[in-house]
């Protein structure tokens, strides 16, 4: 069938790349708009076309890690449909690249609900025990770079120092660079603490030990990737998936659950109690983790907002967001002084 001007599911699917579908073994019915896709109604169930900009060797990588995790946890995820050619990546007559996927329908995690959070945690618990692949499969083109986070902390102080420099010059300074400068030594010293505990700790050995073990990281967990679908958890969109240290993953989401809750301890403490029912973590991975939310990153990403958008105009939200992440910081640090021993 020729996709081109027909008219389904309320829209005309002129879309680009539409005619894809043709090189998949499914019947297709209504088609209609998603966010960044278009979701398909088909005979073996709803799919969504997303635009494809990676490698074909990562994408059969992220397909072997979803696919192990389905079938070695039982988490549901957005797996790929392969086309008749055995292929997870069709390209349309524009040389436009496309892959096909299950779409799961559900509702995100409520970052609000401390069971929500939970259940958060215990999924990505069961995905870091059950993806530590050892020697089973081809790793070495999936592996970051085991100085990855010291060069990240190296950089991240470098762009800071910068932007202070560059605000100095100014003849006229606004409301959100004078609480930059205002603010600037303390984040700063968490910055340079941060980089300083990095490298006497014992980084290396897990980073070496991580790519060892196969452990697979998501490499973007947050409560948009996280769907509760029939009395099941899903995890989709893995592209980012990686081999690397899995605190990363941890990290990214406690960073981000903490922030929105002024860094309650209590929640905290449940997050890592939660994960170590059912995935331990090692003296090392506690420490490591431990660094990672000892950096400053939510001013570091603010003044790098403020660097690269129009310095012209400042919106109060930006301003709002510095007094917010000035505010908790001493938040902040009262929850790491106990953190090793939670």
């Amino acid at each position: 069938m020729n996709y081109d001007n027909k008219f389904m599911g309320g829209i005309f699917v002129n879309e680009k790349g539409i005619n894809v579908l043709e090189e998949y073994d499914l019947d297709v019915g209504a088609i209609r708009r998603g966010r960044g896709m278009l979701l398909v109604e088909t005979n073996k169930g709803m799919k969504k076309l997303v635009e494809f900009k990676g490698t074909p060797a990562h994408v059969e990588f992220q397909n072997m890690v979803q696919g192990k995790i389905l079938e070695s946890a039982g988490i549901l995820t957005d797996g790929f449909v392969r086309n008749r050619n055995g292929e997870l990546v069709t390209q349309d007559k524009d040389m436009r690249k496309y892959v096909l996927k299950n779409h799961i329908e559900g509702v995100e995690c409520d970052i609000k609900n401390p069971q929500d959070i939970s259940n958060m945690v215990r999924n990505l618990a069961n995905i870091h025990k059950y993806m530590q692949c050892g020697e089973s499969i081809e790793l070495s083109m999936e592996v970051q770079n085991p100085e990855i986070l010291r060069l990240e902390f190296e950089k991240h102080n470098k762009e800071l120092r910068k932007i202070r420099r560059y605000i100095r010059t100014r003849s006229r300074i606004s409301v959100f660079e004078t609480k930059f400068l205002k603010e600037f030594e303390e984040f700063y010293r968490e910055g340079e603490e941060a980089l300083e505990k990095l490298s006497k700790s014992s980084y290396q050995d897990l980073s070496q030990s991580s790519v060892e073990k196969g452990c697979i990281c998501h490499g973007d967990y947050n409560y948009h990737n996280v769907i509760f679908a029939k009395n099941k958890t899903a995890t989709v969109n893995f592209e980012k998936c990686h081999v690397g240290i899995q605190m990363e993953d941890l990290y990214d989401f406690m960073r981000k659950i903490l922030e929105k809750n002024n860094w309650d301890k209590r929640l905290g403490k449940r997050i890592l109690t939660e994960y170590k029912k059912v995935r331990e973590i090692s003296s090392e991975e506690q420490e490591n983790l431990y660094i990672r939310l000892s950096y400053p990153e939510k001013f570091w990403k603010l003044a790098n907002q403020y660097f690269n958008s129009n310095k012209a105009w400042i919106s109060n939200k930006t301003i709002e967001k510095l007094e917010t992440v000035s505010a908790q910081n001493s938040k902040k640090q009262e929850f790491l002084k106990g953190f090793m021993e939670m």
